[in-house]
């Protein structure tokens, strides 16, 4: 175990000064009962329009609902005006389940989706989790709440109802062509909301950011259904005294927030600018709207990398912060108030990494680092691991044009910029091509058919998952290597699977004698953090695209051990990992490849292992010199008490059986282990020799030999791949 020192050491080191000091603020203000006074719960009904609002302001119900009416603010499209859904986006295919008429139903029936995915089993309550059967106790301030109970289990679960997403779908329900009387539907659902969740009382009050994503979601919903009869006067008022419960618990505490530097920050600041815009008659609405702007300028420079790739290593993280930050552009734009072209710079960039990480098939992505399953602007029918969505309206906000050809992810264009949007022309015809992200240690490999991800960082930043030099790997949309993704960030009563997706052995990495490189020091946060360097990148048309990277995770006490890693993609859907252990003395290592659930069958004697996947056979082989592997098995859905393995959760809080190729040495070091993965056809590598620092390879590919040139597997060889040289190569 890390002892506090040295616990401390990193953490000042790490996060620093500033951050250290904004945590401890945060922490000594819940201490002292600061902030259980300043958060004092109150009845919804005592919040009074005359307190808040301007001198002048209307206060009697009709009044002040005739004035908003009459002096609409400027929002993302006019009031109670949603626009209509063509048939063409209608029509362009539904991937999101359940399907959309489904979701509107169980709505009827009190019932909403579980991250855009399983139907909850049992009516709403909100402050019950059915699926995992857990409840939050709604006595008390929300800052009196603990974070983690068991009784109470994972709090992304507790709070996914009330992010809202019922709003959005209730919103895009008539402009969709769906016959069904949204506005009492819609008021039901936020009546309900409101009665069980006072200001400042209960779980639901907890976040910052789960309260600012709740309030754009109800404000999409009352926009578009203001003039419904149901909309009454006083609804106006409530919907309010919402804004304005949601932008005094945001700006009161967030300095919390901006101490995470995640996106945290990004989302209560587009909070505070949404309610701003939204009530320009709050007393303290210019106040929200300049913090709002300070705030979230501040973050997308800091957070967002030089290179478009993010400070919390997480795909999906990203697209919550671009959707956030997005959003608060866009309002500052209909404000007459646009942020500086660095800003609109900065998100095209990361807008363009998350394209480049793209499956240009399917637009899914890796299931690379965190994801809570979040989704902050679901306004289409694409699936939630689908990111053209995001991607498109990111570079329609940045360009004035559209990246991607027309589909079902233009929908967003439609609801964030209106129906011009869908006029724009789509920029030049390209697809994602092999690509460095250097700032954050991202790297692609492309071929015809297939490409890769690798990545290769020292960390400045906190790290989520133990995947130091984690390979993908795609094949005609099919992620046929994968991450495992995240399942639940708490599962009280098996701590060990939830540890599970944040370790090497949830990744497509080498894990030495049985253990981790790090320690976890609290649930997010652990060290020492990764350090990794890229020493070669190549790509060529016509030839072998490459990737070596070396990890110094192990490279120190007790261990020391030098991890170097050589990705090859060949021309003919061959793809050759070179996997060095540089030391000395006797150690175990496990290498995993976790691979799409597929039939399969495992030839131990050959060491290789045959999935059956739609689009074809996939081969793994694996190969050792100067040791093979003593153990050689392929493990599916193990969920057993401190031994599990071949699970994956592309959906939160969702377990997926997946296939996990498992090989093992207890050897000598330097041992090298070669990987070949044959896509539709079968290759075999066999040992020829050694001349000098040079390992000569036989590779057969469909009947056609050549040979693999490999350095010498030392510490003092300046490069693993060398040459492969083959008629068809």
């Amino acid at each position: 175990m890390m002892n506090r020192l040295r616990t401390a050491y990193y953490i000042l080191r790490r996060l620093g000064p500033r951050i250290v000091w904004l945590r401890a603020r945060v922490y000594l203000s819940k201490s002292t009962g600061h902030a259980r006074r300043v958060f004092r719960p109150r009845p919804w009904e005592l919040i009074n329009l005359a307190p808040i609002t301007r001198p002048g302001t209307p206060t009697d119900p009709d009044e002040y609902a005739q004035y908003k009416r009459d002096h609409p603010p400027s929002f993302l499209f006019p009031l109670g005006q949603p626009p209509a859904v063509p048939l063409t986006l209608r029509a362009a295919g539904v991937e999101r389940q359940p399907p959309f008429a489904e979701r509107l139903a169980l709505l009827a029936r009190e019932r909403c989706v579980y991250f855009f995915r399983t139907p909850s089993p049992t009516p709403i309550d909100w402050h019950a989790n059915p699926i995992d059967q857990t409840r939050s106790d709604p006595s008390e301030t929300w800052c009196e709440v603990p974070d983690y109970l068991p009784e109470q289990g994972d709090p992304r679960m507790l709070w996914e109802p009330s992010r809202a997403a019922w709003a959005i779908d209730l919103a895009r329900a008539r402009p969709y062509g769906l016959e069904l009387d949204s506005g009492p539907l819609f008021w039901r659902w936020v009546d309900s909301w409101m009665a069980a969740c006072p200001p400042f009382k209960g779980f639901q009050w907890k976040c910052g950011q789960e309260s600012s994503v709740r309030l754009i979601a109800i404000a999409l919903g009352f926009w578009s259904l203001a003039t419904d009869r149901a909309t009454t006067s006083e609804r106006w008022v409530q919907f309010a005294r919402l804004a304005w419960a949601t932008g005094y618990r945001v700006r009161r505490h967030i300095n919390y927030a901006i101490s995470q530097n995640n996106n945290h920050a990004m989302s209560e600041a587009f909070g505070l600018l949404l309610a701003s815009q939204l009530f320009p008659e709050f007393r303290e609405a210019d106040e929200w709207r300049a913090t709002g702007r300070r705030v979230l300028a501040q973050a997308i420079r800091r957070q967002a990398y030089a290179d478009g790739s993010y400070v919390q290593h997480s795909m999906n993280y990203q697209r919550v912060m671009l959707q956030g930050s997005m959003l608060g552009l866009r309002l500052a734009e209909l404000a007459g108030q646009p942020f500086d072209p660095d800003i609109y710079d900065r998100l095209g960039r990361c807008g363009e990494f998350l394209y480049q990480m793209m499956d240009p098939d399917t637009g899914r992505l890796p299931h690379y680092g965190n994801n809570d399953g979040a989704w902050v602007l679901p306004l289409d029918e694409c699936d939630f691991t689908d990111f053209r969505p995001v991607i498109q309206a990111t570079h329609y906000l940045t360009h004035r044009r559209r990246l991607l050809p027309p589909g079902a992810w233009d929908e967003d264009l439609l609801w964030l910029f209106g129906p011009q949007a869908l006029d724009s022309e789509p920029a030049t015809a390209r697809r994602p091509t092999s690509s460095a992200f250097e700032v954050g240690g991202y790297y692609t490999l492309r071929r015809r058919e297939s490409w890769a991800m690798v990545r290769c960082h020292t960390y400045r930043d906190r790290p989520g998952h133990c995947d130091q030099l984690q390979l993908d790997l795609w094949w005609h949309g099919q992620n046929v290597l994968q991450d495992c993704g995240t399942y639940h960030y708490y599962v009280p009563e098996r701590p060990d699977l939830e540890r599970y997706f944040k370790s090497t052995a949830a990744h497509n990495v080498i894990a030495i004698d049985n253990s981790e490189p790090a320690e976890f020091v609290s649930r997010f946060l652990r060290f020492p953090w990764p350090r990794g360097r890229k020493r070669h990148y190549e790509v060529t048309n016509d030839g072998p695209a490459w990737f070596e990277g070396e990890s110094y995770d192990y490279d120190r006490a007790p261990w020391h051990v030098l991890h170097r890693r050589a990705v090859i993609g060949l021309v003919s859907n061959v793809w050759i990992i070179v996997d060095d252990l540089l030391g000395e003395g006797k150690h175990h290592a496990t290498l995993r490849w976790h691979m799409l659930d597929a039939p399969y069958n495992v030839d131990s004697k050959e060491c290789v292992v045959r999935l059956e996947t739609p689009a074809g056979n996939v081969f793994a082989t694996i190969t050792g010199r100067p040791a093979a592997p003593r153990r050689l098995e392929v493990l599916r859905g193990r969920n057993e008490p401190n031994r599990v393995q071949g699970l994956a959760a592309p959906y939160y809080g969702e377990l997926l059986a997946i296939p996990t190729l498992e090989a093992s040495w207890r050897c000598q070091l330097p041992q090298r282990i070669i990987t070949v993965v044959g896509l539709g056809g079968w290759p075999r590598l066999q040992w020829i020799d050694q001349v000098s620092e040079h390992q000569h390879w036989k590779l057969v590919v469909d009947g056609v030999a050549s040979t693999l040139a490999l350095g010498a597997p030392e510490r003092s060889a300046d490069a693993v791949f060398l040459s492969c040289a083959a008629a068809d190569m």
